[in-house]
């Protein structure tokens, strides 16, 4: 069954709670502002803007383990033919040494600051861009009016759309998106500067998203958390990948979340059942840019494990969602997305997919699904 009903506390759940959310949106606004009003920065630094799951509104909530966490791009006019990946993120020591002093470690691409043990925040300098992006930055294009006007006025209740729609919906249409142009940002590993195009990411989600009639950043988010515990598997794939994998194989036109996670697993199970067998990772081209495979840093065997468990999903997945009974359905999606998924009620009844409840529907402010 589809139980919707479940599914909406289900996603209430496992999005990040409304401290988190408060916690994200200060600390990414306060890393901003010191970015753009750093004296010793103010020759290189052009912009910032935010980008990842939390602008995609593709995350989920955030834990010791598992961190809520915000990409904040810092657009500079470093030349990448000049300057190498390492010593542009090298910049930005002493800056991170005057505000997050003990709080901070490299990645591959980005400089990591965590801000607690729940939220974390990613600090990923670019090159200098074409003059689109450089315009876009100048005029805060790239900021989302929209999105920060929801992020920091939203009050969920049961008569408006989540804060997810709001923003998706505008992004698909937000002036000045429509840039070809993608940025460089650094690799320290490989010591080169690769090619990325989050702006696109952002606008293909919401559109998708609408395509989906707001079902899809929900197959996104649910899927995410099955992968988180249902374990063991493979670290990767996960993030923006796994989250690639979903828009490739969730069909538009989905009228429930559950019936966009069965078909979701099923078409994953069925696109890349040979590569799997083979133990090879399939190329799986990015929309924007084709020639990078969003799979390359995945090995084949961890392809293989991380496969082997989604054939495993997509039977189970469909079991539960052609139950006919409402205790049965949900305890196979507990089997599947575990114990944040709601409860069976003792007796439930076989008439529809509705929860029972004893008492109205009190929304809870900061959640969305």
């Amino acid at each position: 069954m589809n139980l919707p009903t479940y599914f909406a506390d289900f996603l209430k759940d496992i999005s990040p709670i409304h401290s988190q959310q408060e916690q994200m949106r200060d600390a990414h606004t306060q890393l901003r502002d010191r970015l753009e009003k750093d004296e010793d920065l103010a020759p290189i630094v052009l912009g910032t803007f935010v980008q990842g799951s939390y602008r995609r509104h593709t995350g989920t909530k955030g834990s010791p383990e598992h961190p809520c966490d915000v990409d904040v791009v810092v657009v500079t006019n470093v030349p990448k033919n000049q300057y190498t990946a390492a010593h542009t993120l090298d910049l930005f020591i002493p800056f991170l040494d005057r505000h997050y002093e003990g709080r901070y470690e490299s990645q591959d691409r980005s400089w990591c600051i965590k801000i607690d043990d729940e939220v974390k925040l990613d600090l990923v300098p670019t090159a200098e861009p074409g003059d689109s992006i450089r315009r876009l930055v100048k005029a805060k294009a790239l900021d989302g009016g929209a999105f920060l006007r929801a992020e920091r006025s939203f009050t969920p209740s049961a008569e408006t759309k989540s804060l997810d729609d709001v923003i998706l919906e505008v992004a698909a249409t937000e002036a000045g998106w429509d840039s070809g142009e993608p940025l460089w940002i650094p690799d320290r590993d490989r010591r080169h500067w690769d090619r990325t195009h989050p702006i696109f990411q952002i606008k293909w989600t919401a559109a998708k998203n609408q395509q989906c009639a707001g079902h899809f950043v929900k197959v996104v988010k649910a899927t995410k958390w099955w992968k988180r515990f249902q374990q063991p598997l493979p670290k990767y794939p996960k993030s923006y990948p796994l989250e690639h994998i979903v828009g490739e194989c969730c069909p538009d036109g989905i009228e429930s979340v559950a019936e966009g996670l069965m078909l979701t697993f099923e078409r994953i199970r069925d696109e890349y059942a040979d590569h799997a067998t083979r133990g090879v990772t399939p190329f799986i081209p990015d929309r924007a840019l084709p020639g990078n495979n969003v799979l390359q840093r995945v090995s084949g065997e961890d392809f293989a494990g991380f496969h082997a468990r989604v054939r495993e999903a997509a039977d189970l997945a469909r079991a539960a969602l052609e139950k006919e009974d409402i205790s049965a359905s949900a305890k196979l999606w507990r089997r599947l997305l575990g114990d944040s998924f709601p409860k069976p009620p003792n007796g439930a009844e076989v008439r529809g997919g509705f929860t029972p409840r004893r008492s109205p529907s009190k929304p809870q402010k900061g959640r969305f699904a």
